[in-house]
């Protein structure tokens, strides 16, 4: 079970999206069948490894063993590697030629099945990003196309307040599932 001041980070982010949706609404085109979020990998932490096994363990036995085997196609066709042990020119290679994969917990009509146990960085994309006081960039080419520039600084997510990720935290969604899978039994 995903630990307590890391759902307090995750309802940090919900609740700060929310805000951003309600005082910003015509710059998020973010909203219920928009995946383009959800199609190429990317780093997730250690934290929402547990996050992700408590989704997968509230579906149904054959939603969740289809998103298992999903990630598992993914893992072998992707040439996936250590993401703990590579260097940062082949993490770029590699999401580079992973940037069209869909997520596995997509469905085909592009809602994620396990949306309230999503890993941090999927509540926070498509909002601009800053550290502390630096203002980083937007991520998302659908949000904050005609803001000004005080709009997408009041709206970025500031990412110090997530925990600090060393290179032994770096999990991608589809290895994270595979995990998850070996740790409760999932895989037979």
């Amino acid at each position: 079970m995903a630990d307590q001041s890391y759902r307090d980070i995750l309802g940090r982010a919900d609740a700060f999206f929310g805000d951003v949706l309600s005082s910003q609404p015509q710059n998020l085109q973010c909203g219920r069948g928009c995946s383009l979020c959800c199609h190429g990998l990317f780093e997730i932490g250690s934290a929402d490894l547990s996050l992700l096994t408590d989704g997968l363990a509230s579906l149904n036995p054959s939603r969740r063993k289809a998103i298992i085997r999903k990630a598992q196609a993914i893992i072998e066709t992707s040439a996936h590697p250590d993401l703990r042990e590579c260097s940062s020119e082949e993490k770029a290679a590699f999401y580079a030629r992973t940037s069209s994969v869909a997520c596995p917990a997509l469905t085909e009509s592009g809602e994620c099945q396990v949306y309230e146990s999503r890993p941090l960085v999927c509540r926070t994309f498509g909002l601009p990003l800053r550290n502390g006081d630096e203002y980083l960039s937007e991520v998302c080419e659908l949000n904050f196309t005609a803001a000004t520039d005080d709009e997408k600084k009041a709206a970025s997510w500031d990412l110090q307040q997530e925990d600090e990720l060393g290179p032994e935290d770096e999990f991608t969604i589809p290895e994270a599932i595979v995990l998850a899978a070996r740790q409760r039994g999932w895989l037979r």
